[in-house]
């Protein structure tokens, strides 16, 4: 018998597996259909037969084994004579081999439909499931988590059914085109042995039509089994859907009235015990095993080899180390599984916790250690799929050296044991990947059932807010470092301990920034009454305000440290690092600091003094605690650092007392009465109101210049922050002007008395013009 055939006939005897059997078949008839299968059809039918919807099980069962039959009669007797007929028996063959496998399956696929009125055994589950929660409430959490365990499975099971059955109704489209072509090309064939005039024509025209009409009898056949199939499909998939459904409702009406009573979580609690002690004694197995191995291995490397034995291959030995290193990643994967069920029974007691407290507030610390563990959960699996990636890896590399060593017995029996030591390893770690998948699963599912989950729809505010409190609690609770006290008690030494935390950190802050705003508040009325009541400068009392608030604020500084119970000498441990600091980068600011306060106290320079200093000359307005500001006559305000005042040279004009002397000079014109000139010009200075009277302002007459007689005005002023001395000079320049004209005393200006002597004759001379380009 061919090939396809006994293949054909092996799927269809073993297709009884019930719905994968029939995937398989499915599977097995793709494979078989040749790629020139696609083009042909039934002579004088439509394009797509179908089954007949109206028939039943029987019947169609009936129907189905006679067709079977007539099938395998074609097939017999198409063997009896293939050695005549080699070249068109070759296709009969193999059409008759998938005639014959499908309604093989379409057999298989009606006892699926018979079958699929009977309970299946995840209905019997599920109906018993269903009985226990019968009784009136509360009921075991446990119990609860079987349920939704077995709704998981069932909601699985649906989308794979769903799917298998939208791949078969794109399977049924594409046989349906096919199914149309063939049926064209069966037409065909019939037409061109109704055209054929010669005997040998026909014969050969009808063997075509025949193969024509026995391909699309295949096609047809599959189709209809390919429909049995889909309807075998949906009822299992409306059969899971009710069953789903029945579950999700199990589970929304006994959720809310789960309980997790002591008992119930002993019980648990020894479950996962029984299979930590199942895990002690796979490490402990494993432990022999690798001492085995390892013995064999030391005594291999150690005892000199004879020629010819076993000991002499180096492979045995790589296959022991492969063996050997299996087992201990073996060993590392039970000590994570072991840490899992660890955190597993932790998980249980958070979710017991959680379900009886009473409000969210008392839930949200069960919570957020539920939240903690699926985060480790989270970053161990990922670290663990890429150790899985990895050893997936090493087994593909490993099987494409094992296919390079098919032709040696011995290399293809080594490279087959160390791939199976390699296969072992992702077993291992497939072990433990699926449990951390289960636990991380079922802590998921706990945290939306308590609406802290990712998938949660809308946003629980209440919750945010719980969390948030309870991360500024612990956030202010927080410790920052500890301080030790030692005080001496009856002669003995006691060392006390104690924490600062940021909620202390903070108090310190508050307590230090209340003072300081009272203390400023304080000073300001302070300042107002100096300069109300006491007559101080308003520029004074601003200095005087200012340097008490940086006395304030170190004064404040220690009183909060003391309050809060923070030791200055917490700070002791940045003195060593900070005084290399502070020696060089701070050493200008300490210089300016200690000047400023020498100033103050020394009172060589005060507010309101008129200095001159490094071209500068102006008011000073303020000496603050690194630099003083200098206003100029110009308005112009400069930084001078305090150490400047002390290292140069300053003029200081209202040091003893705030009268300066002024100077005007004034010219008049020869001829002029100087006497009266002085007169007037004395008088001028004693008439304006901010010359003062002692000493008694004076001309001098100070020189005989070129155009006019020189007289100097000397008289005294009181400087003071509001007194310009160039607007009394100018005044006083007014006054002077207009005396002197109406007294007829001019002010002359410049002038050259040019003499010409005409006694001889003036020669004139005349001079070429000079050349433009020279």
């Amino acid at each position: 018998m061919p090939a396809g055939r006994n293949l054909t006939s092996r799927v269809a005897r073993r297709a009884g597996g019930g719905l994968r059997g029939f995937l398989a078949l499915a599977a097995c008839l793709l494979l078989l259909t040749p790629a020139a299968s696609a083009q042909f059809a039934l002579p004088g039918k439509g394009p797509a037969s179908k089954p007949e919807a109206a028939a039943s099980p029987a019947e169609q069962r009936a129907q189905t084994e006679a067709e079977l039959a007539e099938a395998q009669r074609q097939q017999a007797a198409l063997e009896a004579t293939a050695g005549t007929q080699a070249i068109a028996g070759d296709e009969r063959v193999r059409l008759l081999d998938r005639l014959v496998g499908s309604y093989g399956g379409r057999l298989h696929l009606l006892d699926e439909l018979t079958e699929s009125n009977r309970a299946s055994p995840e209905q019997l589950r599920q109906q018993s499931l269903t009985a226990e929660f019968a009784a009136p409430p509360p009921y075991s959490a446990v119990r609860v988590e079987a349920v939704r365990d077995e709704y998981d499975l069932a909601r699985e099971r649906l989308h794979s059914l769903e799917a298998q059955q939208r791949a078969l109704e794109t399977q049924k489209a594409g046989q349906l085109a096919a199914q149309k072509r063939l049926a064209e090309a069966a037409r065909l064939a019939q037409d061109r042995v109704a055209g054929a005039r010669s005997e040998e024509d026909k014969a050969g025209a009808r063997q075509a039509a025949e193969l024509a009409a026995l391909r699309l009898k295949t096609a047809e056949a599959e189709l209809v089994t390919l429909v049995t199939g889909i309807d075998v499909l949906q009822r299992h998939a409306a059969s899971q859907r009710a069953s789903t459904e029945d579950l999700q409702q199990l589970i929304q009406r006994i959720l809310p009235e789960r309980r997790l009573t002591a008992e119930d979580l002993d019980k648990q609690l020894q479950v996962l015990g029984s299979h930590l002690a199942k895990i002690s004694a796979e490490n402990n197995r494993i432990i022999a095993e690798a001492a085995r191995l390892t013995s064999e291995r030391e005594r291999l490397a150690r005892d000199p080899a004879k020629p010819g034995s076993a000991a002499a291959d180096p492979r045995r030995i790589e296959v022991l180390d492969a063996n050997i290193q299996t087992n201990r990643i073996t060993q590392m994967t039970l000590v994570w599984l072991r840490g899992l069920l660890e955190l597993a029974k932790d998980s249980w007691g958070h979710f017991q916790a959680a379900l009886q407290a009473p409000d969210a507030a008392a839930r949200l610390p069960a919570v957020t250690a539920l939240k903690q563990t699926l985060d480790n959960l989270r970053s161990k699996r990922t670290l663990l799929e890429e150790i899985l990636a990895g050893a997936r890896a090493e087994v593909s590399e490993q099987e494409s050296r094992l296919d390079g060593a098919l032709l040696d017995v011995a290399a293809t029996a080594h490279a087959s044991a160390i791939l199976d030591a390699l296969k072992a390893r992702v077993v291992a770690y497939q072990r433990i990947e699926l449990a951390f998948a289960r636990v991380q699963h079922q802590i998921e599912r706990w945290l939306e059932d308590f609406g802290a989950g990712q998938h949660k729809e809308g946003v629980d505010y209440k919750l945010l807010a719980l969390q948030a409190r309870d991360l500024a609690k612990q956030t202010w609770n927080f410790e920052l470092f500890a301080v030790e006290e030692s005080t001496v008690v009856d002669g003995k030494t006691v060392t006390t301990s104690y924490g600062i935390t940021v909620g202390k950190s903070i108090g310190a802050l508050l307590l230090y920034a209340l003072c300081y705003w009272f203390f400023a508040w304080l000073t300001r009325r302070m300042q107002r009454l100096l300069v109300g009541r006491f007559g101080i400068d308003e520029q004074s009392a601003a200095v005087f305000r200012r340097w008490a608030m940086i006395a304030v604020a170190v004064v404040l500084v220690i009183l909060t440290l003391n309050l809060a119970r923070i030791p200055l000498t917490v700070f002791a441990f940045m003195g060593g690092a900070l005084a290399i600091g502070i020696g060089f980068g701070t050493q200008t600011i300490i210089k300016n600091v200690i000047s400023g306060i020498i100033i103050l106290f020394e009172r060589k320079i005060r507010v309101g003094d008129i200095v001159a200093i490094g071209g500068t000359t102006g008011y000073v307005t303020a000496v603050d605690l690194r630099a003083s500001t200098v206003r100029g006559f110009d308005g112009v305000e400069a930084l001078v650092p305090n150490s400047t005042f002390l290292e140069n040279q300053v003029v200081n004009w209202t040091y003893s007392n705030p009268r300066i002397r002024r100077e005007i000079r004034i010219g008049i014109a020869y001829g002029s009465p100087v006497r009266k000139a002085a007169e007037i010009i004395t008088g001028c200075a004693a008439e304006h109101g901010l010359v003062l009277d002692n000493p008694t302002p004076e001309v001098f007459l100070e020189d005989f210049a070129d155009s006019a007689i020189l007289m100097a005005l000397i008289f005294w002023v009181e400087m003071t922050p509001t007194l310009s001395g160039r607007r009394v000079d100018s005044d006083l320049r007014f006054m002077i002007d207009k005396r002197l004209a109406a007294e007829g005393i001019q002010i002359p200006f410049p002038q050259r008395d040019v003499h010409l002597s005409v006694a001889e004759a003036v020669p004139v001379r005349v001079m070429p013009a000079s050349d433009p380009g020279a």
